[in-house]
């Protein structure tokens, strides 16, 4: 796995870093770290020739905070820290072409590079997207939730779908039974992540599932999308990740996969 942080010297970008080396020692692979000092700010400051280099003064202190973390936390992760000048997003996605990148993680000051950019981008601090059915899988892997959740010091959305297309019109009385259960599991979940520190909303859907998880996706600023998988066990649920994964082409973020077993699979779609 080729991961780029694009790193601006903020708080933000300094959990975007750590979060890299974390995920880099968990599931190997480079990391690339990219600082770019934005000289197109400097145009019309001709009055202000000091203005500039007190900036980059500025931006090479970013730079050593960088190697410092790098140094502290990184040990035995290949980190390759490139600066480079110019206008930041251009760079970022340039060099994510260049260099074949599978994701970028960034802070949020660069969210527009989602559209633009050639892999998947996940922008920290964001939202972590979990989709739910009736099927309450969700205690075996509450831990490796909260801990991704406060990696990334986002907050959770928990996503109930409801799969009335499977019903007829006539069956109203087993879709108000499924939205209930569903309902019920996506509570009971919330309520043990506010009780685990991490910042919760509830949203109950209805329709194709893959369809309405992409909704919700372009509806928030989603960083990462986190699957509760129950192998091969049948289920609407289910069928919406294979579709997912099948389509890589419909996600611009990353995608990490939990189950009962597993320590969980990240995926750079």
């Amino acid at each position: 796995m080729r991961v780029l942080v694009a790193y601006d010297g903020t708080l933000d970008s300094k959990t975007a870093l750590r979060y890299g080396l974390e995920k880099i020692k968990q599931n190997g692979g480079d990391l690339f770290v990219l600082h770019v000092f934005n000289s197109n700010l400097f145009v019309d400051y001709d009055a202000i020739p000091e203005a500039k280099e007190i900036a980059q003064r500025e931006s090479s202190r970013y730079v050593k905070e960088a190697e410092m973390i790098i140094k502290e936390e990184g040990k035995g992760v290949k980190v390759n820290i490139i600066e480079e000048e110019g206008d930041p997003e251009k760079e970022i996605v340039s060099y994510a072409v260049q260099e074949n990148i599978d994701i970028i993680i960034s802070p949020p000051r660069y969210k527009s590079i989602v559209k633009k950019a050639p892999c998947r981008v996940s922008i920290i601090p964001g939202t972590i997207l979990i989709p739910l059915d009736n099927e309450d899988n969700s205690i075996m892997t509450i831990d490796q939730i909260v801990k991704e959740a406060k990696a990334m010091s986002s907050k959770v959305v928990l996503l109930g779908l409801v799969p009335i297309h499977i019903y007829g019109r006539w069956e109203k009385s087993e879709i108000d039974k499924i939205t209930e259960e569903i309902t019920s599991v996506v509570k009971n979940l919330k309520k043990i992540l506010i009780e685990q520190g991490v910042e919760t909303k509830e949203i109950i859907r209805s329709g194709y599932p893959d369809e309405e998880i992409l909704k919700v996706a372009s509806e928030n600023p989603v960083s990462m999308i986190i699957f509760l998988t129950r192998g091969h066990k049948p289920s609407e649920l289910n069928k919406a990740v294979t579709i997912l994964l099948d389509e890589s082409d419909r996600l611009k973020m990353p995608v990490l996969s939990l189950s009962e077993n597993s320590k969980g699979n990240t995926k750079s779609l």
